[in-house]
């Protein structure tokens, strides 16, 4: 049994496993308003599935588009709408919500999960797609802590850092750490052409750490990054001894 025929039987909607999304768009009372509506989506590469004009209660003309996607940037579409036409509004997207996993899933999935972070981060607009992260990170992070790392006496900083959060992070890649700071040479949640993830992992730290009773001091941020043409990712740690 594959691994996507067992998400659908669950009801799950990953990366590589397309769900059908419904979008209405308004301002289509001109002639030609679908076929230049649907032109677009083709030529921008959208898996068209469907289109058709309906009317609303109010008598306004709404084109429906239905796409076949694993996950679906609306803010994104929002504006390649408006861009189109400042008459064209995205009303609704139905379906939308099952295409980005949760942090359910994630948590359910651990380690394996750099594409379901993805697809999460990729569901919200650039504006909060990184405090999203943030929090995401740090419910992950609090969760792997207390079901692995809780066992034994507390560890203060920096050997909590070796002994516990970095093995934690070697799940997920590889890492090369200090007492002060961690660096993942090849960070799965980062890379050129892709969107950046790596917050993901500055709330994955920062939620681990605050779970310890010893840890909760430690202040996490991002030092550098891939994705804005550092050679490596690397996160820092301020802390009192």
């Amino acid at each position: 049994m594959s691994r996507a025929w067992k998400l659908r039987r669950k009801g799950c909607r990953y990366p590589g496993v397309p769900t059908m999304v419904t979008i209405t768009i308004s301002g289509a009372g001109k002639s030609g308003a679908l076929a230049r509506i649907a032109a677009f989506f083709v030529r921008k590469g959208y898996p068209l599935k469907g289109q058709q004009v309906v009317e609303s209660a109010s008598g306004a003309k709404l084109v429906k588009i239905n796409l076949e996607v694993s996950h679906l940037d609306q803010a994104k579409l929002a504006a390649e709408m408006r861009s189109l036409s400042p008459e064209f509004k995205v009303v609704s997207v139905e379906g939308a919500e099952s295409a980005a996993p949760s942090i359910k899933d994630m948590a359910d999935q651990f380690p394996d999960i750099a594409a379901l972070v993805r697809a999460y981060g990729e569901s919200f607009g650039p504006e909060s797609r990184d405090r999203e992260l943030v929090e995401a990170g740090k419910r992950i992070g609090a969760f792997q802590y207390e079901k692995e790392w809780s066992f034994g006496s507390p560890l203060k900083m920096p050997v909590a850092l070796r002994r516990t959060l970095v093995p934690a992070l070697e799940t997920l890649g590889k890492v090369d750490a200090s007492d002060t700071d961690v660096t993942l040479p090849d960070s799965p949640f980062c890379g050129t052409g892709k969107t950046a993830c790596c917050e993901f992992l500055t709330g994955f730290m920062q939620g681990f750490l605050d779970a310890g009773p010893l840890t909760q001091n430690t202040r996490v941020h991002k030092a550098a990054c891939r994705a804005k043409g550092d050679s490596h990712c690397t996160y820092k740690f301020n802390y009192d001894l």
